[in-house]
Order: C-alpha cells, then structure tokens, then sequence
C-alpha cells in the first residue's frame, strides 16, 4: 500500500518540489494550499507521469479548515504516513518600530500557528498507526536572525524549538520529528525580489558558489521521509551551501 503525504504549501516553490519529489518515489500527495489553481497544476503535473494527487484550498490559520481538510483525507485513503510543513514565507521586512501587533502576529500564524495546527491534527493519526513521519519547514534566519525580519526569524525559530518538543513527545510511538532549514533558495517568490546585481553579491557569500533550487530542498524532505533516516528526531537539517553552519 502506498503511503499518503500531506503537503502544506505544495502549489508553488519548495512545495511543488517535495510534493513533485514525492510522488515519484510512489507517494499518494495530498496538497493544500491558499492558492487553489496553483496546487491543481501541481496535482496536474503529478497525475500526467502516473502519481496520484488530490488538492484543496486551506488556509493554514483556520482550525477548522486543517480539520475538514484532514478527514478528506483519512476518508479517502485511511491513513496519514507523512505531514510536509511548508506553508510559509517572510512578509512585512520592515524595522520593529515600525510593525504593527497585526503585522507580526500575522506572520507567526502562516510560519508558527499553522505549523502547530497541522500537527496537533496529524499527531492523533500517527500515534495510532504507531509510525509517520513530520517535517516541518525553519530557515537560516531561525537560526541566526535578519535584520529586519524579526517575526519571520521567531517563528523560524519556535519552529525548531517547537520541532524538538513534538519530537519527544512522539518518539514512543514511532513517529519522528525533523526540520529542513532552507538557505537562500530559487523560488518565485525570492527571485522576484532580487536584482541580478543582489543575486550575485548573494552567491558571492555562499561557500558553495550558488544559491539552493527547489529540488535541493526536495531531495532534503525526501531524505527526512525516508527509511534512510529511520534513527533520526528532533534534528534540523540545513540545506544553504554552507552559509550557516549552526
């Protein structure tokens, strides 16, 4: 039987790469996302090779929405092996003294409530089967900070932080905790805020000469969902060319 993944975030970047990646290792994907049209081009692309995949428009601060999304699923397939937390992103980069309460709590509830509301669904399903595996999403600035990012650096960080407890806690039940921390990486969303001119000062920092692809990343998830890393909980796995090296 094959195992089902839910995909957070799966319509566009990183995601649409893990959700891609997983697929064709036999993974039945399951995607949600706010922009519905995009997680059905994924599905699209998926089905077109033979995979299996379904979409549905969620939005990851809303409770009930992650509830009903996630019963579609146990309905459909009965189980839940694997939860990709990849919803996300840095908004509102702006000096503290400028944000507003709205402003910061908005960004903790894409990256951090969303996380947790996710898992606090897929936890109670995994400890039945007694095995899955969650891989939630961090980033360089969890780790180190950015200027400018102060409520993206702490979610990025309770994530971890978070990821670690969660990983205890699981433990005896066979269902392992991991995160993947991205450094700078080729998505959309990124590319459009660079220049050339950036880009390159950019790479110019990174030891390895470039910045991350959207399969880097994919390759690291598939890693964390895979038996290769069946001894593996708690840890965060740094994807970023030697940027950081925590």
């Amino acid at each position: 039987m094959s195992e089902v993944a839910l995909i957070t975030g799966g319509g566009n970047g990183i995601g649409r790469a893990v959700a891609l990646k997983l697929a064709a290792e036999g993974v039945v994907v399951e995607i949600v996302d706010w922009d519905e049209a995009a997680a059905e081009k994924t599905c699209d692309e998926i089905r077109s090779t033979g995979g299996q995949a379904s979409a549905a428009r969620v939005d990851v601060r809303r409770a009930p929405e992650i509830k009903a999304a996630i019963a579609r699923i146990l309905e459909r397939h009965g189980r839940l092996d694997i939860l990709a937390n990849i919803a996300g992103g840095s908004i509102h980069r702006k000096p503290l003294v400028e944000l507003t309460w709205a402003e910061w709590k908005e960004v903790l509830d894409i990256n951090l409530k969303g996380t947790f509301l996710f898992c606090r669904e897929a936890a109670p399903i995994m400890m039945r089967q007694k095995r899955g595996r969650i891989v939630n999403t961090a980033s360089n600035y969890g780790v180190t900070g950015s200027a400018l990012r102060t409520p993206y650096s702490a979610a990025k960080a309770g994530v971890i932080g978070f990821s670690k407890s969660l990983a205890l806690e699981l433990a005896p039940y066979g269902v392992l905790v991991n995160v993947v921390a991205p450094g700078p990486t080729d998505t959309p969303r990124v590319m459009a805020n660079w220049t050339e001119e950036s880009r390159r000062q950019r790479e110019a920092d990174i030891p390895l000469r470039r910045t991350g692809r959207p399969e880097d990343m994919a390759e690291a998830f598939y890693f964390l969902c895979s038996p290769a890393s069946a001894c593996m909980t708690g840890q965060t796995l740094h994807v970023n060319g030697g940027w950081v090296t925590p």
